[in-house]
Parts: structure tokens; C-alpha cells; sequence
């Protein structure tokens, strides 16, 4: 025969409710613990990381950059034979002289045109501004004509030159870097009237 005591399953009641609210409440903070840990690891798509860590690469490239050259070339850009204006093909230059051979960045790039003149002592010397413009490269192709790269056009009606000018001038391309630092380069000798 068993013994009951009074107050016994009241007892076994309050451990089972006690026991059963703790478990609710491990069961809460696990089911919790997964979603923050979820919301914290949501992954990144590959193409994203990708264009990051190639951003990132092109823009290390361009840390290196300590110099520029600009060409300009004389260029028709519709039917007839006459050149319509000048295309400028700014680069960029490493310590070693080599070309920076950036892609996939767009940089800024000002252009300035100056006439020229001779001092007296016959030496060239840069006179009056008669263009101020601006483009942008984003490929170190951009610097070779061969590459087809999209240079900066410039029309020869959009260079504000007068008859008694030379025919030929100074051209210089600025351009801003990633980092906030400029390069400038000068084509002395650039023709910059029609013929």
C-alpha cells in the first residue's frame, strides 16, 4: 500500500510547469540564437564579391600610377576626307614608364587647349586657353589609337581659335585617380586647327 501525501502532486505540478517553462524557454532562445545567426550570414551573390575584388585590384593598379602622357591625333569622324577635329588619348604612367593597364574604372579627364607662340628667343612658349572640356577613360586602351579605346573627340569648331593663330598648340589632359590625386600630361605640337 502507498503512501500519499498531501500537497504531493502539487508539488509534481509546480516542477512539471517549472521544468516545462524552462524548456519553453531554451526552445525560444535556440529558435532565436538561429535567426539572428541566419540574418548575419546571409550570403553575398559571387558576381557581387567578384566586381568588389576586382574593383578593388583595378583600383590598386591605379595606387601606382605616377605619371601621364596624352596624344592627339587629328581625326575625321564622318564621309567626307577633311578631319573633323582632334581625338586626345590621355594614359597613365608607373614609376617604371610603363603604361597602367587599368580597366573597368571610370576616370575623369580635363582637357585644356592653349594656343602657342614663340618668345624671343625663338623657343615655344604656351599663349591663350581655347578649349576647356572634360571626358572620361575607363580602360588603359583608351591611351592607344590601335585599341580602338573610347578617347575624348573634340570638334575643331569647339576650339575657339582665331586666323593669325599657329596651327598648332599644347593640349593637356588632367586626370583624377581613385584616390583623389591628379596626373597631368602636355602634347606639345598638337595641331588644333583644320588645314
Amino acid at each position: 500500500m502507498k503512501l500519499k501525501r498531501k500537497g504531493g502532486d502539487k508539488m509534481m505540478r509546480r516542477k512539471n510547469v517549472v521544468g516545462l517553462i524552462a524548456l519553453v524557454a531554451i526552445v525560444a532562445a535556440v529558435i532565436f540564437a538561429g535567426c539572428v545567426e541566419e540574418e548575419a550570414t546571409i550570403p553575398i551573390p559571387t558576381a557581387q564579391v567578384e566586381k568588389i575584388t576586382e574593383e578593388s585590384k583595378q583600383k590598386e593598379l591605379l595606387a601606382t600610377a605616377v605619371s601621364g602622357n596624352v596624344i592627339s591625333i587629328p581625326e575625321s569622324w564622318d564621309a567626307d576626307a577633311e578631319d573633323d577635329g582632334i581625338t586626345v588619348y590621355p594614359g597613365l604612367k608607373n614609376e617604371s614608364g610603363k603604361s597602367v593597364q587599368f580597366e573597368g574604372i571610370e576616370l575623369p579627364v580635363e582637357i585644356k587647349i592653349y594656343t602657342m607662340k614663340y618668345d624671343n628667343d625663338y623657343n615655344e612658349v604656351r599663349d591663350r586657353s581655347v578649349y576647356t572640356g572634360t571626358g572620361i577613360i575607363d580602360s588603359w586602351k583608351d591611351f592607344h589609337p590601335l585599341y580602338g579605346g573610347e578617347s575624348i573627340n573634340i570638334l575643331f569648331e569647339d576650339i575657339k581659335t582665331v586666323e593669325s593663330d599657329d596651327d598648332y598648340g599644347w593640349v593637356y589632359a588632367t586626370i583624377t585617380l581613385p584616390d583623389g590625386r591628379t596626373v597631368e600630361a602636355v602634347d606639345k605640337g598638337a595641331r588644333i586647327k583644320p588645314e
